[in-house]
């Protein structure tokens, strides 16, 4: 992180400042695999370039409660061909059970096993002593977040409900930020201040597109904390590979075949998490442009300042 850069307030966030986020972790995250930038009209014009996708869920399918435009073609069409379709989603709250319920609701045709989130890359993390080092067998892990479900782990204390949390907790785990206060992220760097530990984040996304607005994700908040403490970070979920990883197996498992990963795509609307990350576990990286961080433009212009080009660049959907 640069330390000089100036973090604005949650609700003072538009595209540049989110951009120039995202910029300050790039040591973090994996080195950009520059595509061919292709422009098309839809993603489904260039449906036949693939063999299965992989989909972002916020920017790409939905954006709060409204569908994005055309997804409900794009995903009929997907089916018609046999083209198997995997939601892979940085959402880190909740099990991926609600946001597979969510699409239940809207009656789109995404199976309950075809959400993959960051949490479940974490989980997993977790759930193997030779992927975290950093961890003893008797450490606790304190589950971050004023709204969200606790890991399924042994030793995990529920923040908000735990007497003296900062204190007896030995790691972090930075699951949500839905009622995510000043406050809160006083206290959090307090802790980290007077003992650092490390921190595991589900969900690196900086800010999520909302009507009119942009909201502070749990990627905006570990930079501040990043600034304000030194501690060791772990990052889950796109743009990292193993999300990549676990999604792809489970877009095999559906298709019921070995699929090659340069035939398949990852359609987002975040150059880095979804465009850096695609590119780099070896996926066609798709850019959506009319939905998501980029809708009111910009585009062309981001990616000429980071370097993080797309395979494809498509407006929409269908």
């Amino acid at each position: 992180m640069r330390e000089s850069f100036l973090i604005p307030a949650p609700d003072a966030l538009d595209l540049t400042t989110v951009i120039d986020i995202y910029q300050t972790q790039r040591v973090m995250m994996p080195r950009a695999v520059c595509g061919a930038g292709r422009q098309r009209p839809a993603l489904i014009d260039i449906l036949d370039e693939f063999d299965g996708l992989i989909l972002d869920g916020y920017g790409v399918i939905n954006v709060g409660d409204d569908l994005v435009a055309g997804i409900e073609d794009l995903l009929q069409v997907a089916a018609d061909r046999n083209k198997p379709v995997v939601v892979l989603t940085n959402g880190g709250s909740f099990e991926v059970s609600v946001a597979a319920a969510k699409y239940a609701k809207w009656r789109l045709p995404i199976l309950p096993d075809a959400v993959v989130s960051s949490r479940d890359a974490m989980q997993a993390a977790l759930g193997h002593k030779n992927q975290m080092p950093v961890l003893s067998a008797t450490d606790v892990i304190g589950c971050l977040g004023a709204v969200v479900t606790p890991l399924s782990r042994d030793r995990i204390l529920a923040y908000d409900k735990t007497i003296d949390f900062w204190h007896k907790a030995d790691a972090f785990a930075l699951l949500g930020v839905i009622d995510w206060t000043d406050q809160d992220q006083a206290d959090f760097e307090a802790a980290l201040i007077a003992r650092p530990r490390p921190v595991f984040v589900a969900n690196p996304d900086v800010a999520a597109p909302q009507t009119g607005r942009f909201s502070a994700e749990p990627g905006y908040w570990m930079a501040r904390a990043m600034q304000a403490a030194k501690m060791p970070v772990h990052w889950y979920g796109k743009p990292y590979r193993p999300a990549f990883d676990m999604a792809l197996d489970r877009l095999n498992k559906l298709a019921g075949r070995h699929l090659d990963r340069r035939r398949v795509a990852m359609v987002g609307d975040s150059l880095h998490t979804d465009i850096l990350g695609g590119g780099a576990a070896g996926l066609q990286a798709v850019l959506i442009t009319g939905a998501g961080l980029f809708r009111d433009g910009g585009a062309d212009k981001f990616i000429a300042a980071t370097g993080i080009q797309p395979d494809w660049i498509v407006p929409g959907h269908s």
